[in-house]
């Protein structure tokens, strides 16, 4: 483990529960945003041997979490915010498929050494007060050749890279105007590839490798 100190990254940290996560949770549900993890789901687990345990971290509406569990993987959630437990385990049940969604903190995971196969988080990194303890964590609960990935904003995104996220996720106008507003916020916090590599050379993993397109940034670790 990382024998530096962790730097916080913010003093208040404002949680997305009530009526805020319920909303998000409609405006991420479209078909559009569905099929999307549907892609990606079959995308990041192409090698993942049959029954492999992935745990995802910050799964807000469960979206991806249920697709990853479609594929037959075992699947486990971890989130902050007790409401997206509430949402993400209604929404599990409606599609049928099992997943152990948990109430947690991602610096402090209430899991055993080596538990899962495979780690993500998506769009959820650039939010996390402790940053170093995340990925400390991440590495902590990974199998020895097991794969960590977090996908998230990258800051170096322009504004037509927002205005062609948002497009793309086919909402109404009022909407989409609410995302675009929000997304150019969240940039401020998010980290360039830059920053995100110097980060996780204070971290167990010490390498990684950061790819970006559109408004995303891609970071890969492997557990030796």
């Amino acid at each position: 483990m990382s024998n530096t100190k962790d730097r916080k990254r913010f003093k208040i940290v404002p949680e997305m529960g009530g009526a805020l996560a319920r909303n998000y949770a409609r405006q991420r549900g479209t078909g559009p945003q569905i099929e999307l993890w549907r892609k990606q789901a079959r995308e990041l687990t192409a090698d993942l041997p049959e029954g492999a345990k992935i745990l995802e971290v910050a799964f807000g509406p469960g979206y991806f979490a249920v697709e990853l569990a479609r594929l037959g993987f075992s699947v486990t959630g971890l989130d902050v915010a007790p409401t997206f437990v509430e949402i993400a385990s209604e929404y599990a049940r409606t599609q049928g498929v099992e997943i152990d969604f948990r109430e947690g903190d991602v610096a402090a995971m209430p899991f055993d050494d080596e538990s899962f196969d495979f780690v993500v988080c998506q769009a959820a990194f650039k939010n996390f007060v402790w940053p170093v303890k995340s990925l400390d964590e991440m590495y902590r609960v990974l199998r020895p050749g097991g794969t960590a990935v977090v996908q998230d904003m990258n800051r170096d995104a322009t504004d037509g890279d927002i205005l062609r996220e948002v497009e793309s996720m086919k909402l109404g106008k009022l909407a989409a105007l609410g995302v675009r507003q929000a997304l150019g916020g969240l940039r401020r916090r998010a980290y360039t590839p830059v920053d995100f590599s110097g980060l996780v050379a204070e971290t167990a993993f010490r390498t990684c490798a950061v790819t970006t397109e559109g408004i995303g940034l891609d970071v890969r670790f492997t557990r030796p």
